[in-house]
This record gives C-alpha cells, structure tokens and sequence, in this order.
C-alpha cells in the first residue's frame, strides 16, 4: 500500500501557554455544542410539548423532520461559499441565527408555527458543519486533521449530554420554555467571541506566532496557491465523493434515530421518568464523546504507520458493527437497564464514525473542503429528515420500538460492507 507523504518541518521553538489554532478549534468545538444544545432540548421536553399542545409522535417527528427540511436548503451553499470566501464570517452569521430562533421557539402558538420556525432553525444550523471543516482544512496540520476533527464533532454528544440535565432541570424549575431561552443567549455570546478571535488565513491571525506558522507551513502554502477551477460535473465524477455521501446517509439516519427519540424510547418503551431521562439518558452521550476524541486520535496514529486509507477505513468497519450489534441487542432484552447499557454502546460506537467522515473531505480536497462535506452533509440531512418522521410513523402503525432499531441495525450492517469498496482517503481533486 502506498504511504500518502509525510512532510517534515524544522521544529518550532517550545513556547507556553495555548497556540492560536487551539482557541480556534476549541471555539469551533463550543459552537457544535450549541448546535446540538439548541436542536436537541426539545427531544429532552417532547413528552411534555406534545401533552400540552395535544400532539401525538407522529406530529412531533414532523417537527423534527421540518428542522432538517431547511437544514438540507443551505448545506451545500454553506460549503461552497466558506471554500470562496472563508468561513468564520458565515459561521458567526449561521449561529446567531439558530440562536435567534431557539429564543423564538417557545413563542410558537400552534403546530404551523413551531413548523416554521424549526425549520428555520435548521437553516441557520446547515453553516456549522461545512465552515468548520473549511476553516479545519486551512488551520490543521496533514496529520493532526482527525484529532481536530474528533474533537469538533464530540461537541454533538457533548452538546446532547448536558442538554439533557440542564433542559430537565430548567424544566423543573421554570417550565420547558427557559432551556430555549438559556442556550440562544449562549450562542449569541458565542458569536461575539467567535468574531474577535478567528480568522480565515492563519496569517492574519493576531494571536499565532511566526514557531506557529511554521508548523503549518506545507497546509498555508497549499491553500495559498492558485485555485484550479473545479467543475461540479468533476466532483461529481469521483467515487470517493458518492462513497462518503451515501455511506453518511446510514451513518445520520441512526444519529438522529437516537438524537430525535431517545428520551422518549426511554420513557414510553422502557418505563423511565423524566428525572431519570436526565441522569441516565447521558450515558450515551458520554460514550460518543469518548469515541469520537479517541477514534480522531487513533486515525491520526494509523494514518503515520498504515497510511490515510486505511487509518480512516478500519474506524469506520468497528463503528458500524458495534453500533447494529448493540442496536439488535437492545431490540430484543426486556430489561429496562440491559436495553440502556446496550443502547449506550451502539450510540458508542457509532460516534466513531464522525472523526472519519468529517477528516475525509479535507483528505481528499483540501481546497474544496467545504463543498465536499456540504454534499455529504445533504445526505445525512435527508436521513436526518427520514428518520424522525419513519420512526413516529412506526411507532403508531406497529406499536412496537423493535422494527426501528432492526431496521438501523440493517443500515449498519450495510455501511460497513459498502466501506470496503467506496471510501478511500485518496487525494482526488485540488
């Protein structure tokens, strides 16, 4: 197997204190928090949002699903823009307007209106994803990308995990509305911070040091040379491109199986109080945050010895079957403790996935990053869409919890065989 080249530069000069490109991921890293704080709280309070408005499941994952109706809209635009023009301004924009609608969210009067204004939420979500691996493309070192990235998108099993026992406890306190109030206030200051510290070009950075540039010099020199136009119908021709964008289609669809249902799965299938939802309903959360910083890790040590290929391969092979084993597995145990254990590891491993598809897109164009995982962010989001929706419809028609998780359990399976024949970390385009 040939090994992608590791370039070598003179060592920087130690230096104390957090380098320019550690605040930018970490801040990076807070803004995915949001994200997920912002669209998961209400799957934290749906029991009580249907009991008051009078809706069934069936209504509310059309809510769920209208999140990501207009998440899908910007996705790709997203992408394409930050490659063009650099995304921190786009991500400053795209938080402060999901942090907008989170505050509006409980003014909502009716199901039209909380309709619209999920959806809008999503709108302004649809920037998160494809800035971050944009402005991850031009600030990380070749083989530090999956490090970066496993921490960026632990932001989502954080974001989901403290989600739980603030928005219960807010709930508690002074009712389900204060939670969406809470976190837009944040995602407001965020921006703020977000705007002052981070730039586009490591260069105009006023808090990296020359030892720090250094250190980047083969990822500025890179993005700095001319841009070879790419045509839509080249991108479209590479496999690596169809590979990761229908493969993350499996990956998503059991994401936000768990992301939209969990809390209820655990109340209504599985005898939970809310309380309890609170405390053991992080469980999950917590171990795809692990996984996800320690997948990014491992990849980043294989990828020196095996090789980018195969270092993003054999994650993505131990995510996919520890996500369906466990999934069956907590289909069929009628214990209410065994389901959450086994439950808690397939949302384990599946957050090992997202370190490698989110690295893939700068693996294979560094310069078209952005674009790449906005095409490959549209797949996710329609699955994002159909499995809210799939998943209340089942429930009402069958009564029963079990075909869902079969049916992602066979979505697993699947993304693991085609792994082997559609993902590679080539670098194919720029």
């Amino acid at each position: 197997m040939e090994r992608e080249p590791i370039h070598h530069l003179e060592s920087a000069p130690a230096r104390r204190g957090l380098k320019a490109r550690w605040w930018v991921m970490f801040l990076i890293f807070f803004s995915t928090i949001l994200a997920y704080t912002d669209r998961s709280n209400i799957s934290v309070v749906a029991v009580t949002i249907m009991n008051e408005f009078g809706w069934d499941e069936q209504q509310f994952g059309l809510l769920a699903s209208a999140f990501f109706a207009g998440y899908l809209l910007l996705g790709i635009p997203a992408g394409w823009l930050s490659d063009k023009w650099g995304g921190v301004r786009f991500l400053a924009i795209g938080v402060l307007m999901w942090s907008l609608f989170t505050i509006l969210t409980p003014l909502a009067w009716g199901f039209a209106s909380m309709l619209l204004i999920r959806f809008l939420l999503g709108v302004g979500e649809a920037v998160n994803f494809p800035s971050h691996t944009s402005i991850v493309s031009r600030w990380s070192p070749v083989h530090d990308r999956g490090r970066w990235q496993g921490l960026n998108m632990s932001g989502m099993a954080l974001g989901v995990m403290i989600a739980a026992p603030i928005t219960t406890w807010l709930t508690e306190k002074f009712g389900w509305h204060a939670s969406f109030y809470f976190f837009g206030i944040l995602g407001i200051i965020w921006a703020v911070a977000w705007l002052k510290i981070a730039t586009d070009d490591p260069k105009d950075n006023r808090f990296i040091t020359p030892e720090e540039l250094a250190e980047m010099q083969h990822v500025t020199e890179l993005h700095n040379e001319k841009q070879t136009k790419i045509s839509w119908n080249k991108i479209l021709r590479v496999k690596e491109v169809w590979g990761m964008t229908l493969i993350y289609f499996f990956q998503n669809y059991n994401w936000y199986l768990y992301l939209t249902w969990l809390p209820a799965y655990l109340m209504k299938a599985r005898g939970f109080s809310l309380l309890n939802v609170g405390l053991y309903g992080m469980l999950p959360w917590l171990g795809a945050f692990l996984s996800m910083n320690l997948a990014g890790l491992v990849s980043d040590w294989l990828s020196k010895r095996h090789g980018l290929t195969t270092a993003r391969r054999i994650p993505i092979y131990v995510s996919f079957v520890g996500t369906a084993i466990f999934m069956a597995l907590g289909a069929y145990t009628p214990n209410q403790w065994a389901a959450l254990a086994y439950i808690t590891l397939s949302v384990t491993f599946l957050g090992i996935n997202f370190a490698m598809f989110w690295t893939l897109p700068i693996d294979i164009g560094p310069k078209s990053a952005g674009t790449l995982s906005g095409i490959m962010n549209t797949s996710g989001t329609i699955a994002g869409i159909i499995a809210p929706a799939l998943t209340g419809f089942l429930i009402v028609t069958l009564g029963s919890w079990q075909y869902v998780l079969f049916i992602g359990a066979a979505l697993g399976i699947t993304g693991a065989i085609l792994t082997r024949f559609m993902i590679s970390a080539n670098r194919v385009l720029d």
